[in-house]
């Protein structure tokens, strides 16, 4: 839902919530950081290709998640 005009009634809590929605963003782009970090780090991951390919794809889409969240949230404030 988009706000609407900054001048209209209700478009600065409007704004306030979809921004709180983009903070939330945080949530998956922290998990996907620390799968990249696991992948290269971790001596258990590190050993074996296949378990470190998945953990690389589940941080890919953990960071696409993050960046879905994001525009969701930003894009109505906008």
């Amino acid at each position: 839902m988009f706000c609407g005009d900054p001048g209209t009634s209700g478009y600065a809590s409007c704004a306030a919530q979809t921004q709180i929605f983009a903070l939330a963003s945080v949530i998956p782009a922290l998990l996907g950081l620390v799968l990249l970090v696991a992948a290269f780090t971790a001596p258990s991951v590190r050993g074996d290709r296949i378990l470190r390919t998945r953990t690389l794809t589940y941080s890919l889409i953990a960071w696409g998640l993050a960046a879905v969240t994001y525009v969701v949230g930003v894009l109505p404030s906008v």
